[in-house]
């Protein structure tokens, strides 16, 4: 059974959660994108206080990749990417918003530009410092810790 973009995502959710859990490490985003020959798995993973080394991206990539070759519900083959989010990541996901909480953002919305500490990750709206915006006047919200 083929499986599409969403439940490839999901499935490596499931499966690299508890390995990144046991580590001390949170998930970020997952992306799977591409067809044929040319698709791409990115994850993007973090540490629960301060930031995440190449080397401990390089273990999560062997021992993801170890068990995704068991499991094997990707078709074709696919290049697996593992790293940190970066210092200015743009936020899309609800997942990358929550995880961001605490961190420094620049959101960007309709009505101009505002910077400072994401509070809070609600329904309909996000909180930054003080200030309550809603998501459906939000263009983009980045990480604004460099």
């Amino acid at each position: 059974m083929l499986l599409d973009n969403d439940e490839i995502e999901r499935r490596v959710e499931e499966i690299l959660t508890p390995i990144l859990e046991r580590k001390g490490y949170v998930l970020v985003d997952i992306e799977f994108k591409g067809a044929g020959r040319k698709q791409i798995l990115r994850v993007f993973i973090d540490r629960r206080e301060g930031g995440i080394t190449v080397n401990e991206c390089a273990r999560v990539s062997e021992e993801l990749s170890l068990v995704l070759d068991v499991e094997d519900f990707i078709s074709g083959p696919y290049i697996l990417e593992v790293s940190s989010p970066g210092l200015d990541r743009v936020l899309k996901k609800d997942r990358e918003i929550n995880w961001a909480i605490g961190k420094n953002v620049r959101v960007v919305t309709i009505e101009g530009e505002i910077r400072g500490r994401l509070i809070d990750n609600l329904e309909d709206r996000i909180i930054v410092d003080d200030t309550e915006i809603e998501k459906d006047k939000i263009l983009k919200i980045q990480l604004n810790e460099v």
